[in-house]
């Protein structure tokens, strides 16, 4: 073999290891490269899964929170569902009431007239004198206060 093609392939192969070094440095910094950010990833998920489970924590206690908040809320409106019908039926006994006191003094008052036509109800002489005896007790006042509303309206 001619010397000369022997110095060509010896050149050709330095060529070829020459540019083999340069690509495995290459690749040897892209692997350091790589290693490093493989430990920031690595650092990355730790603080997600470290979020993950403080978010799952407040998540449960906030869970816990509203049901016994609701279940607070819902025996409040049971309570006043209780209340409002209780005081329904409150009111109307008191319309109840208040309609049959009218019709016993309005009965009273025509016997009144027909027995003496002078003498007018004892509700007229309590807002016109102030001599009259007032009603002694406070059921009395009451009854009286409840007669003069239905009579103005």
């Amino acid at each position: 073999m001619n010397p000369m093609v022997g110095l060509i392939f010896d050149v050709v192969i330095l060529a070829a290891l020459g540019a083999t070094i340069m690509y495995a440095r290459r690749l040897s910094e892209q692997f350091n490269k790589m290693q490093a950010d493989k430990q920031a990833f690595e650092q990355l998920i730790a603080a997600l899964n470290l979020a993950s489970s403080r978010a799952e924590g407040a998540i449960k206690s906030l869970k816990d929170a509203v049901l016994s908040g609701g279940d607070q809320l819902q025996d409040k409106v049971n309570k006043a569902r209780a209340l409002s019908d209780e005081l329904e039926i409150m009111i109307q006994a008191g319309d109840n009431l208040a309609e049959r006191l009218s019709g016993a003094a309005e009965n009273s008052r025509k016997k009144s007239q027909s027995q003496t036509p002078a003498l007018s109800s004892r509700a007229d002489m309590v807002e016109d004198d102030d001599t009259t005896p007032q009603p002694r007790t406070r059921a009395e006042k009451e009854l009286l206060e409840a007669l003069k509303a239905k009579q103005q309206s």
